[in-house]
């Protein structure tokens, strides 16, 4: 069977999310450290913003159910909402983890690699093993058998780490990009590698992130030739990855102002 660029990028992020979705069915997570009493006296900062995104993705849940051919539009903002989303839960778990109201001010890029090191360090800790991961630029290297994007039989460590790999590539071109990185250039060449054998880290925290960049660019055009009935499939999928992420993240915070107080 030969497969359209579109058919292929489709399968290719349908089978990661669906990994992704998968792994963090029922899971947990939970901070190692030991947290002292302490006042959290802006504990609620982002709890409006928290509530209000939640009720907008359930609405378009809701209405991609009634009407598959909503869920076009729909898969395309989703990533937007789901990682504002989990951006503002990480907020309020870093602010609990030190309860300065300047951290509710932490730019995007610098909260998601913070939890990356926490997770590195193993300060904060998924059930599943497979989650615990975090990857340097090595990853970029991994590589499997031609076409494991694109089969349900690829095994789940395989496909974890291939969704992190693209995640990488991500992240790396973004830090081409603010850097105004040509390799062309020896010097620029050598800051590139530096950065990949010293720097580029990525984890599941990543994921939602880098995500959201790429929804801008060409990477989610894979929808333009696929049915209503499979881009509503990829929406469900990638609604019930976030909707677990946030129920674990959501537990971390409760154990941690618990323990706070």
């Amino acid at each position: 069977m030969v497969y359209s660029t579109e058919r292929q990028a489709y399968d290719t992020h349908f089978n990661y999310i669906g990994c992704l979705s998968d792994l963090m069915d029922g899971v947990l997570l939970r901070y190692n450290g030991s947290l002292k009493k302490a006042a959290l006296p802006y504990i609620g900062e982002k709890d409006n913003l928290i509530s209000l995104t939640k009720k907008s993705l359930n609405d378009e849940l809701a209405i991609v159910n009634i009407d598959e051919d909503y869920s076009y539009a729909s898969t395309s903002w989703l990533p937007i909402k789901s990682y504002y989303l989990i951006f503002n839960v990480l907020l309020t778990i870093e602010y609990v983890f030190n309860p300065q109201k300047h951290v509710f001010r932490t730019g995007h890029s610098s909260c998601v690699d913070e939890f990356t090191r926490k997770l590195q360090r193993g300060e904060i800790e998924f059930s599943e093993p497979t989650l615990n991961q975090v990857f340097d630029g090595s990853i970029l290297d991994y590589r499997v058998a031609a076409g494991a994007n694109l089969s349900s039989r690829t095994s789940t460590a395989d496909m974890y780490k291939m969704a992190l790999r693209k995640i990488a590539h991500y992240k790396e071109e973004d830090w081409r990009r603010k850097n105004s990185i040509n390799l062309r250039k020896s010097t620029h060449k050598i800051k590139y590698n530096n950065y990949l054998r010293k720097t580029l880290l990525v984890s599941i925290f990543d994921f939602p992130y880098y995500m959201r960049i790429r929804s801008n660019y060409r990477d989610f055009a894979f929808i333009d030739g696929i049915s209503t009935a499979e881009t509503a499939e990829y929406f469900k999928k990638y609604f019930n990855f976030t909707a677990r992420f946030v129920r674990a993240l959501e537990k971390l915070k409760k154990d941690s102002i618990t323990a706070r107080s």
